[in-house]
């Protein structure tokens, strides 16, 4: 009956979760269905890994750098480029103990709305078994490539055919984990300036931004998690970093630091290891632009490297998931603050009036939503949420986390725009103003930082 009572609360959402109308049912129907083997299937799936601190790990790669001339997404005044400085990769991993898998996959793309990344993780289940609610898709955030518009099938066929990749190249590995600081290469990008936010970019001079106090911290630590073949060779390096993807100073196709730090990596290690970059909670954090480019694969790949050299094994690497979906409320009574975009950014005034007119016209009292938890052993879980995160949230919820390394996993299974603290509503400027980058509740990051950490402790006890 327990097993029972779990598996109902998985299907019907029960503690936090909200399926409503015909996924209702259908939950329902397939509880039915399963239930005679619910007691056997639960047991199995939450058993420790197999003998020795193994579990199963598999990646897969696709290509997706584009092969002509693009626009770049991720700014009000777009640039074309063709010059490919680093190539862009739907990356997946699949780990697997005891009866069951997960899949963790990367994208190199600005963003990946939530109906995409429902429909990419329905057809995953199909094509390989692995549960869509045992699926995260997370986007890199690159400001160096196109659109998921761009693509023939919007990536969902990409997507997939990376998870089939790795789930047929599960082999025994085992896991270790870290903690690492990268310090000097990402700052918060908005400064306070007569009681008014400004981003550093707004600035005339924007080397004055120096001269006034941060609105918020930024996070220069970050975990890293390793699974190492039986050839002692690495297989697959993830970590969490939080900074924007926006590092690369010139007009070219690129993933970004990410793609600049894994081949930094792969160079110090003498060997192709993929490594998947899950975002860090970085809405209104931005690379230093006063240092060199090249520091932050310096900084960043050495400290993974180094993070590399001292792993701590998780000897029993139980798989645990939890996948909640509900309805995130809309911003609250939005208004065009044209007075203060006139300040702050008057070259985008219409883009952004525009882009209020716009949301307007399709603004909803909710949105569809997701955060999954994915805990490995007692020591480390993956949070994630949906939107460009304000650092001081995401650390918030590492912080009071029960898990010593938690990576807190923005930009995934959606794209719902940036969440912004109570401090910086208050303050204002870009990240705040309503349009297609800023349209939830000003109360999300509290249910944000509220439901993770309530699935995180649900993570924690399960058997």
């Amino acid at each position: 009956m327990k097993a029972h009572a779990q598996l109902l609360a998985v299907f019907t959402g029960i503690g936090g979760g909200l399926i409503r109308g015909r996924r209702w049912r259908n939950a329902l129907v397939l509880l039915a269905a399963l239930y005679p083997f619910a007691a056997v299937a639960w047991s199995a799936d939450e058993q420790s890994a197999p003998a020795g601190g193994g579990i199963a790990a598999g990646v897969g790669l696709v290509d997706i750098t584009p092969t002509e001339a693009i626009t770049l997404a991720g700014s009000p005044s777009p640039k074309k480029a063709s010059e490919v400085k680093t190539r862009l990769y739907v990356r997946a991993l699949v780990l697997s103990a005891s009866g069951r898998k997960v899949a963790i996959v990367t994208l190199d793309t600005l963003k990946y709305p939530v109906d995409l990344a429902v429909r990419a993780r329905a057809k995953i289940e199909q094509t390989t078994g692995i549960p869509a609610s045992n699926v995260i898709i997370c986007a890199s955030h690159t400001h160096f490539g196109p659109l998921w518009s761009y693509y023939e099938d919007k990536l969902v066929t990409p997507i997939a055919d990376a998870v089939a990749q790795a789930a047929g190249d599960l082999t025994p590995c085992t896991v270790g984990i870290a903690k690492g600081q990268a310090e000097g290469v990402s700052e918060c990008r908005r400064v306070i300036i007569d009681g008014h936010a400004w981003n550093r970019w707004q600035l005339a001079n924007p080397a004055e931004a120096a001269l006034y106090p941060p609105e918020g911290p930024a996070d220069p630590g970050f975990d890293v998690l390793a699974l190492t073949g039986q050839d002692g060779k690495l297989k697959a390096v993830a970590y969490n970093f939080a900074c924007h993807a926006a590092n690369t100073r010139a007009p070219v196709i690129s993933a970004d630091y990410p793609g600049d730090v894994e081949k930094y990596v792969q160079k110090q290690l003498g060997y192709a290891v993929p490594t998947f970059f899950l975002t860090g909670a970085c809405g209104d954090i931005n690379p230093v632009y006063s240092v060199r480019r090249d520091l932050f694969e310096e900084r960043l790949g050495g400290e993974i490297v180094r993070c590399l050299g001292r792993l701590e094994p998780i000897a029993r690497p139980s798989l645990a998931v939890e996948c909640r979906e509900f309805e995130m409320p809309g911003r609250e009574h939005p208004e065009f603050n044209e007075a203060e975009v006139a300040r702050n950014w008057p070259g985008q005034l219409e883009h952004y009036r525009k882009a209020f007119d716009d949301m307007k016209k399709r603004e909803k009292p909710a949105y569809q939503y997701f955060i999954t938890g994915i805990r490995i052993g007692d020591e480390f879980a993956i949070i994630t949420n949906a939107n460009e995160l304000f650092c001081s949230i995401g650390l918030g919820i590492k912080s009071r986390s029960p898990f010593p390394h938690t990576m807190t996993v923005e930009q995934t299974n959606g794209a719902h725009g940036y969440v912004p603290t109570a401090k910086a509503f208050a303050g204002g400027s870009y990240e705040t103003w309503f349009g297609e980058h800023s349209y939830l509740s000003t109360q999300a990051g509290e249910i944000i930082e509220r439901e993770s950490l309530d699935l995180l402790t649900r993570l924690k006890q399960a058997p």
